[in-house]
């Protein structure tokens, strides 16, 4: 990535937060594959502000991480700090600062089509699945993204 391009996407990030902070609520298409199989890439969620106190285990949020706005899933809130792990990854993140956090993802929409954010049995159990297994998570990007294609669009399979 070249210095112009680090510069815009610093500036975007700042630009999310402040529009979040300003006004409450920013919409943000996903782009990573970490949250398989609740949140997908290409899925677009719904950040809102939210006081700290509020936020809860099992909730998903958005927040600053070094060069990167990330969204995952609250697995222990201890003081004034939260760590959060992406529903495929077998590792929680580093304790999170209450100044980092942008805000909760209060909605996701998939095609257009809202999708519940609580976890249901069989996304736990996927990803307890896809957590211990790189093959499957490139599957199931695969066949997720084989499933969701629209009718005629033609796929490219090149990574």
């Amino acid at each position: 990535m070249n210095i112009e391009s680090q510069q815009y996407s610093a500036l975007g990030r700042e630009l999310v937060v402040d529009v979040a902070r300003s006004f409450g609520e920013v919409r943000l298409k996903v782009s990573g594959a970490s949250m398989i199989p609740a949140v997908w890439p290409g899925d677009v969620i719904t950040v809102r502000r939210r006081d700290f106190a509020e936020l809860q285990p099992g909730q998903i949020v958005l927040y600053r991480q070094e060069e990167k706005l990330v969204a995952h899933r609250i697995a222990c809130v201890r003081g004034d700090r939260l760590t959060t792990r992406g529903d495929s990854l077998c590792y929680d993140d580093p304790p999170i600062r209450e100044s980092d956090i942008v805000g909760q993802v209060v909605c996701l929409l998939r095609n257009g089509r809202r999708v519940h954010l609580k976890q249901s049995f069989w996304q736990r159990v996927n990803s307890s699945l896809l957590r211990r297994s790189d093959f499957c998570i490139r599957m199931a990007l695969r066949l997720g993204c084989r499933l969701r294609r629209p009718a005629g669009e033609e796929m490219s399979w090149a990574s």
